[in-house]
């Protein structure tokens, strides 16, 4: 995180993103810290994120050309796909089974974007929140699949590089980098045997390519398609007695996404 000179209420603001968002803990030599991404109900780092980008952006501004700024929406189908189910934790069941890893959803995201010189463009992303559900069992219990809910929700930083082919068309390559904020709950047979919920922090990356149509002056329509990956997420141990009487199990994956996307970006 780089040093910021805004602040507020009496701490630099990336300050109290990163409290809000990481947490360190010295190494096994005690020399230097690592840093991992933390949850706390109590502070809702998507927000805070939200918060420090707008603040830059609306600092920033300033300095800026202002009929350079674009905003744009954004209509996205996307299909998710869960990785590594069968690293789930369900000791004593038998071997893995695999259900139903992959699901497809139609969703959107709002984007606050500034056009560079050489056709370059950078901007920020939101993707509205998405629920997903996916299945899988275990041979021993094979119609006692778990039910594993991910709701994902991302603000990333995108840059892209525009290919202008004639006044009106041009082409685009993309690519990202930003938070997913994922969180997992579900059931195991039937809805009455749940989970505990658990939530987590990624870093998420995008790569992209598409193709941009401007009708008329300061508007474009875009056509694209891109890969996200958004990290891991588990679920909380199981709130249900199982076969041993235990709270060892838990659900685990690793989300990404394929999107093919339709946005309107209008220049200001």
């Amino acid at each position: 995180m780089v040093t910021c000179l805004l602040s507020g209420g009496g701490l630099p603001l990336h300050r109290v993103v990163l409290r809000s968002c990481v947490r360190s803990r010295p190494n096994r030599r005690g020399q230097g810290v690592f840093l991992q991404w933390r949850h706390s109900p109590k502070r809702d780092c998507m927000k805070h994120v939200l918060t420090f980008t707008a603040l830059i952006l609306t600092a920033s501004g300033s300095a800026l050309a202002a009929d350079n700024f674009y905003g744009a929406v954004r209509i996205n189908s996307a299909n998710y796909k869960a990785h590594d189910m069968d690293s789930s934790a369900r000791p004593g069941l038998g071997q893995f089974v695999p259900g139903d890893d992959s699901r497809r959803a139609t969703g959107g995201s709002l984007a606050l974007g500034y056009q560079l010189p050489s056709d370059w463009r950078l901007e920020a992303e939101y993707t509205l929140p998405r629920s997903n559900e996916f299945t899988s069992g275990s041979t021993r219990f094979p119609t006692s699949f778990n039910h594993h809910s991910i709701r994902s929700q991302r603000l990333m930083i995108n840059a892209y590089k525009d290919f202008p082919l004639n006044a009106q068309f041009s082409v685009y390559g993309t690519a990202g980098l930003g938070l997913a904020h994922l969180q997992s709950s579900g059931w195991q047979g039937n809805p009455n045997r749940q989970y505990f919920s658990d939530s987590q922090n990624n870093l998420a990356y995008a790569l992209g390519f598409g193709v941009s149509y401007s009708p008329i002056q300061k508007v474009s329509i875009d056509l694209g398609y891109r890969y996200v990956g958004m990290g891991k997420t588990h679920s909380g141990a199981n709130n249900f007695t199982n076969v041993r009487g235990l709270q060892d199990e838990q659900m685990r994956a690793k989300l990404s996404s394929s999107e093919i996307s339709v946005g309107l970006r209008y220049s200001f």
